[in-house]
């Protein structure tokens, strides 16, 4: 869980001043951790095997599983820059070692020692970074970024990490940080030319999410669930702001499906799933934040997409205690007052296997 930690100094960095002040109020404290050094790794002979095996769980197995990794130009980057990084900077080192552990523990939850690990190093990771962020240098940029964006991973993974009794909680501490992190990119963009991490900002490279030229079963039915819901767009009690909001959600839910129908390589429909919340106004998380229920049924159905996409840890987690997409439309289908259950219907579906966009028939135009 995230009981031990909070991010204000990172969502105030993010500009996300509004939902920072909001939150607050449940805030939990930050754990007591010594003043770390930013620079000089460091370790004492009770967690130095630890910490190895770590490392290596990391550099062998973990950084398979990062965004883009499936992608020779970009998994450099998780198996090679930021393990050197780590070598010079306990910034970078605590959340390698926080993001290998959460990761070692999803495979093998019976270990509380893993388990342990990744809630401790994740800590240390939030205080140095937290630290950081109050004294930027130009030479900390690049482990500052990092940091920041394993952090982001690892609150997603670790929100999804409850069991199923759990009460559900919305994912937007990981919205608001990813919105933090584009933040630092252009903050920091003076020291951070011709950096390896400027893909992670790329918007929409590599995808065609026009209409497909094939006739889809799932889209017919994915797109007249989306006119129903539409259909509530025009109720007395919705702004026109909101109005504008949720449709431009639609488009961009109804973009990804085409996306994925036409092809598109997978690490930029993951990435594109994972982003969709802050691509779009900031009215859209203020709305989720007050679980208004048509933000929340959209946001549904954007997580939903999980399903109908290829399984990659950092976004959809593994085993038992991690299942993102399952818990999420589960959490957000119990948030729903009883009258608007019903938007819950598609979601579940796709979630349940009962609506599927792989292993179908396709039937091209004039040909079926």
């Amino acid at each position: 869980g995230l009981e031990c930690c909070d991010f204000d100094l990172f969502i105030e960095t993010s500009q996300e001043s509004k939902s920072s002040a909001s939150s607050k109020s449940d805030s939990p404290a930050l754990c007591p951790i010594p003043q770390p050094s930013l620079t000089n790794p460091s370790s004492n002979g009770s967690s130095r095997v630890l910490e190895l095996r770590l490392m290596h769980h990391y550099t062998s197995t973990t950084c398979g599983h990062m965004p883009g990794s499936q992608s020779a130009a970009k998994n450099p980057i998780w198996s090679v820059d930021i393990p050197q990084l780590a070598f010079h900077s306990d910034l970078v080192l605590s959340a390698v070692l926080g993001i290998s552990a959460l990761h070692l523990s999803a495979l093998d939850p019976g270990d509380q020692t893993v388990a342990l690990a990744a809630q401790h190093y994740f800590d240390r990771a939030v205080s140095q970074h937290r630290l950081a962020l109050g004294n930027v240098e130009e030479q900390d940029a690049e482990a500052i970024l990092a940091t920041a964006i394993l952090i982001c991973h690892h609150t997603w993974l670790a929100s999804n990490s409850s069991t199923m009794q759990e009460p559900y909680v919305l994912p937007l501490q990981t919205y608001y940080m990813a919105r933090g992190i584009r933040v630092l990119f252009d903050q920091m963009w003076p020291s951070l030319k011709g950096s390896g991490y400027l893909w992670y900002a790329e918007q929409g490279a590599g995808v065609n999410d026009g209409m497909p030229s094939h006739f889809d079963p799932f889209l017919m039915d994915m797109q007249q669930d989306l006119d129903s819901l539409s259909k509530t767009f025009d109720e007395p009690d919705v702004s026109p702001e909101a109005k504008e909001v949720y449709e431009k959600t639609v488009m961009e839910i109804t973009s990804m499906y085409y996306a994925i129908s036409n092809g598109t390589e997978q690490h930029y429909i993951q990435s594109r799933i994972a982003t969709m919340p802050i691509r779009l106004p900031q009215l859209f998380l203020e709305l989720v934040a007050q679980k208004d229920v048509r933000a929340l049924a959209l946001l549904a159905r954007n997580l939903a997409l999980l399903k109908v996409v290829d399984n990659i840890w950092w976004l959809h987690g593994t085993g038992k205690t991690q299942q993102v997409a399952e818990q999420a439309v589960t959490g957000i289908r119990n948030l729903m007052p009883p009258e608007w259950t019903w938007t819950m219907d598609w979601p579940v579906q796709v979630v349940s296997g009962g609506a599927k966009m792989y292993e179908r028939e396709i039937v091209e135009l004039g040909m079926g």
